[in-house]
């Protein structure tokens, strides 16, 4: 499909569209594919706390990106039940940042991505900045769909460890799953280590689940939270401390005051999620396991300034601390050239109580509870 940009301008040629259709970034561009008028939508013009934005619809979901946000994922709602399934700070909303601005008293919420570090580091005689470079960065964006979809490519290049970053947004209109390709582009001049890691965050209430595969959890020991006490290793889900068991799984209510951060390894399948069991309505993300080795979790559920949110954070390595990770051969290298493709689902399902697995399709299997 013909693709073309022009500055402050979204174009896309579709055979479901008699002639080429431009966007200003003052204006309203929707394009509708398909025989039923909300099939598949595409629309960009409009603004949220004075930044722009681009809404994906489909039948069942409807995503918000925020190009100038970092290529944030502002929300996803499942249009059914008119569902928000990101959490979004009520107290601090998403604006332009400065490459070096602290990302805790910023936080917006959604969907962000971490690349190449989590804390401040100097890697390779270059000082990144705290999370990375990705989630200050205004990115190009323009539409990007495949036949028989709807999307949008959004691209970066870091300032200072130079990757191109490219991410490709796409629904489809009877799929209820979210669609994200990636590919990072190392242009420097060097083999670079590197973490990158997804990080959505969740809204989450004490009637939903957290499900993973079988795995090995790794409390955070510098962050210990609620956790303190558990041994530095132990199965999924259940945290021994001292003369109790803690079950991970079941969320608390925000009056717990609870916080925990580990590191989730050693699993086979690449997926997690979460569950209102009140409403039976599940969303998880499938990944590749071979590209995200580990997959960190922070939740705080009113302990950590008072705010009540899940992350589930796929990520190439572990820990958060980039030379204790390059130290122990868990940071990924890319050397000059070379580039590293991976496709990610974020799916949502109705009638579960849990979540068992992720399927290729983007299905969700019930757990144990359903």
């Amino acid at each position: 499909m013909p693709v073309a940009s022009r500055k402050n301008e979204l174009i896309l040629h579709n055979p479901a569209v008699s002639s080429l259709v431009a966007c200003s970034a003052t204006s309203t561009l929707e394009l509708i594919f398909g025989e039923q008028m909300d099939a598949l939508i595409l629309s960009t013009g409009t603004t949220l706390h004075g930044l722009r934005t681009i809404l994906l619809e489909s039948r069942y979901l409807r995503v918000v990106v925020l190009p100038e946000a970092g290529g944030k994922i502002w929300q996803i709602t499942y249009k059914p039940m008119e569902a928000d399934l990101l959490w979004n700070n009520p107290t601090v909303p998403p604006v332009l940042q400065h490459l070096h601005a602290g990302y805790d008293d910023v936080w917006s919420g959604g969907w962000d991505e971490l690349f190449p570090n989590d804390e401040a580091a100097t890697v390779e005689g270059k000082a990144l900045p705290d999370h990375g470079e990705l989630w200050t960065g205004e990115w190009h964006a323009e539409p990007g769909p495949d036949e028989g979809s709807v999307g949008v490519r959004l691209r970066f290049i870091t300032p200072i460890s130079n990757f191109l970053v490219e991410k490709t947004l796409l629904l489809r209109p009877e799929s209820a799953s979210l669609e994200v390709r990636y590919r990072f582009t190392n242009q420097g001049a060097g083999t670079f280590p590197f973490l990158w890691k997804l990080h959505p965050a969740f809204s989450v209430s004490a009637e939903h689940r957290i499900d993973f595969p079988p795995m090995a959890v790794m409390p955070e020991l510098e962050f210990p939270g609620t956790l303190e006490g558990a041994p530095p290793i132990f199965p999924w889900p259940y945290a021994p401390l001292n003369d109790m068991v803690l079950d991970l799984r079941q969320v608390p209510d925000v009056s717990s005051r609870a916080t925990h951060f580990f590191y989730g390894t050693g699993f086979v399948s690449g997926w997690c999620g979460v569950t209102n069991r009140a409403s039976g309505l599940a969303s998880a993300l499938r990944f590749d396991p071979e590209v995200f080795s580990s997959c960190w979790l922070f939740a705080t559920y009113g302990g950590w300034r008072d705010l009540n949110v899940v992350v589930l954070e796929p990520a190439t390595g572990y820990p958060y601390k980039m030379q204790s990770m390059i130290d122990s051969g868990r940071a990924r290298r890319l050397a000059p050239g070379k580039s590293l493709e991976t496709t990610v689902l974020f799916s949502v399902q109705e009638g579960l109580r849990s979540i068992g697995g992720v399927e290729e399709d983007g299905r969700i299997l019930p757990g144990d509870e359903n």
